[in-house]
């Protein structure tokens, strides 16, 4: 069975929309394209945390599904890291490859730091584990309340995660627990751990995971208006580069020249996952994230046929993939598509004869 939902919304251009989301679910079978479910998971409406946890302490396990319009395809994996053959490690790397896409995470065990003074922290070597969630208080990132009680910090990117320290005092620095998920490619290191100055959080790690980024870190949040403190107007952003964020983004919305809402919003898939609209069949390869090391399976190559008649006749709207949601637990995908439908604007409203929906 289809779930569907109707919703008004604006697209890019900033023009008035009916969007049509369809959800499927599907068994994942390795080696072989994902299968039609016999059920459906619902609409997830409003954001799950993990643990059933509170947000003020815990991240976004399954993200709202209800966005209304997307300009790409945001690919959500939820699941852990699994040491090769269930021998415990204390690191490896973790992967998920999609088309030609690949995103790549390095997986260490429990380290924390030891003061030196006047010398850069020393790290204990890693804890070996067996198996891992993914998930964002496992990232760089958290907060540091203790380097000036009268102004604690929260990294912008990710305020739950580890490894933050402004100042390389014992009672910052002694004990810190260090980040289990890493760049491989932008490791942490003693020489970089110590801030010194809270200005200098954007030349900080990147927080890794293959979940949803919570909507209030940036560089998220600034697609809704809210830039982070503790950065400079000229700043040049590390996501400026990647492409993630507007050049001179800072500067732009010291000035006002942002808009209040960017429709960029509502992707909300982790760094390098959010892909320009997949269109089916694309093959997924996911390794160190089962216990059988590795996972590969396709994308099913279907699309629900989606006719919108808003009193003007029937239209079949053109589809896309909004979100491919894996659950590796569960050994099954969630797809939701879109379809969308401009329409006069709020004051024709009241002139709308007919509104109905048919998928197939």
């Amino acid at each position: 069975m289809d779930r569907v939902q109707l919703l008004p919304s604006k697209n890019e251009f900033g023009n008035p929309i009916f969007s049509v989301l369809v959800k499927r679910t599907y068994d994942i079978r390795p080696g072989q394209m994902a299968l039609r479910s016999e059920f459906t998971k619902p609409f997830i409406l409003v954001d799950t945390y993990y643990d059933h946890g509170d947000p003020e302490r815990t991240t976004v396990k399954y993200e709202s599904e209800v966005a209304p319009y997307k300009v790409a395809t945001d690919v959500v994996v939820v699941g852990k890291a699994y040491a090769p053959r269930g021998r415990p490690v204390s690191q490896m790397d973790v992967s998920v490859e999609i088309a030609e896409f690949k995103k790549t995470i390095r997986v260490i065990g429990d380290r924390k730091c030891i003061y030196q003074k006047k010398r850069p922290p020393q790290f204990t070597d890693p804890i070996p584990f067996e198996e891992m969630e993914i998930r964002y208080e496992k990232a760089y990132g958290g907060k540091d309340l203790k380097s000036d009680p009268d102004l604690p910090f929260y990294y912008p990117r990710n305020p739950m995660g580890k490894g933050i320290a402004i100042k390389n005092i014992p009672e910052v620095v002694e004990g810190l627990p260090l980040p289990n998920l890493e760049d491989p490619e932008d490791l942490l290191t003693p020489e970089r751990i110590i801030l010194e100055e809270r200005t200098r959080w954007n030349h900080q790690p990147l927080p890794q995971g293959f979940g949803w980024f919570q909507k209030t870190w940036y560089p998220r949040c600034s697609f809704v208006g809210s830039i982070p403190p503790f950065v400079y107007p000229e700043e040049v952003m590390r996501e400026e580069g990647m492409g993630i964020v507007p050049r001179g983004q800072i500067a732009l919305a010291k000035q006002f020249k942002l808009p209040a809402f960017d429709v960029r919003f509502n992707n909300g898939a982790s760094l390098g996952l959010i892909l320009p609209f997949l269109k089916g069949g694309e093959k997924v390869r996911i390794e160190g994230m089962t216990r059988e090391g590795e996972l590969s399976f396709s994308i099913p190559d279907e699309k629900p046929k989606i006719i919108l008649d808003i009193g003007m006749g029937e239209n079949e709207l053109q589809v896309v993939i909004h979100t491919v949601l894996i659950r590796l637990e569960e050994r099954q995908l969630d797809l939701i598509w879109r379809g969308a439908h401009e329409y006069p604007g709020p004051d024709w409203l009241s002139e709308m004869k007919r509104l109905s929906v048919s998928v197939f």
